[in-house]
């Protein structure tokens, strides 16, 4: 830990000596956004599109951040090759920055917004997860149709309350409906679901953050010659479902393979899920 360099407001410093003011706005009011990726074989994965989605909502929360798309890509690879791990999963942090005076207002930032790099050195994930899978289970939060719903701001207290209730069931994870019952999404993920060959995924306009993996692994599957249909999905599908997966940033797809304790088809990875699992892999190891 001593010698992790973390990346913040334009330099490089050890972790230890990495510090923000109590009166940042991401600590008082959540007032910012992050992005979370991973690096495979030394290379931060999706790098560009993570931070057009950061750029994209940092615009859209009017937070001014002095770096460029090129800069802020030059301080993850710096931040990365610094801390020289073989494999690196990242977080980039911004917030509107320490306040000036009291209150919801933004303009009463003081000053430039925080800009944080951080890594930590990323394990291989075991094979028997992409065999075995997660059990999940509905979660009794629900998931509001907010602007904040679609983007990764600093305020995750529900994704954490609804984790709390998957940990508490024994659960890996979680999923949240929607306000008309239907599937949004999970804690970390997104949700898919199979039924009689067909890949079914909440659409972008439910209350979810239209994930980076989600959008690749869309792509892959039809250009592999598998339909996917966005549609909501009501919770009786996703008991009915042949096959249940979800994509996020670190594993790509983990098999759901139980809900609360019913089974997911054999109770273990589906023929089309490790297909798709077996396509990531394979595009991801490509230079």
């Amino acid at each position: 830990m001593k010698s992790k360099k973390v990346f913040l407001n334009g330099q490089l410093v050890p972790v230890t000596e990495a510090t923000i003011s109590i009166f940042d706005r991401g600590l008082t009011y959540g007032d910012g956004v992050f992005e979370s990726l991973r690096t495979y074989r030394g290379t931060p994965f999706q790098l560009e599109e993570h931070i057009k989605r950061l750029l994209r909502e940092l615009k859209q929360l009017r937070i001014n951040l002095p770096l460029s798309a090129a800069q802020l890509k030059l301080a993850v690879l710096r931040t990365v090759f610094a801390n020289n791990f073989k494999e690196s999963y990242i977080k980039i942090i911004i917030t509107r920055g320490e306040a000036k005076g009291h209150g919801l207002d933004p303009s009463n930032a003081a000053g430039r917004p925080t800009a944080i790099v951080s890594v930590e050195e990323l394990k291989p994930y075991p094979k028997s997860l992409f065999k075995n899978g997660w059990k999940a289970i509905i979660s009794s939060i629900a998931r509001p149709d907010v602007p904040t719903s679609r983007i990764k701001s600093l305020g995750y207290l529900n994704n954490i309350l609804a984790k709390m209730e998957a940990k508490k069931a024994g659960a890996n994870e979680a999923f949240l409906l929607d306000a008309r019952g239907n599937l949004a999404e999970g804690t970390i993920s997104n949700i898919f679901i199979i039924k009689n060959g067909l890949i079914y995924t909440p659409p972008i306009e439910a209350p979810i953050l239209p994930g980076l993996t989600r959008s690749l692994i869309i792509h892959l599957a039809q250009r592999s010659a598998y339909k996917v249909v966005e549609k909501y999905l009501p919770p009786k599908e996703l008991y009915a479902a042949d096959e249940c997966f979800i994509t996020l940033s670190g594993p790509g797809i983990v098999p759901i393979t139980k809900i609360w304790g019913k089974k997911i088809g054999s109770g273990k990875c589906g023929q089309i899920t490790g297909s798709l699992i077996k396509i990531f892999d394979a595009e991801t190891m490509q230079p």
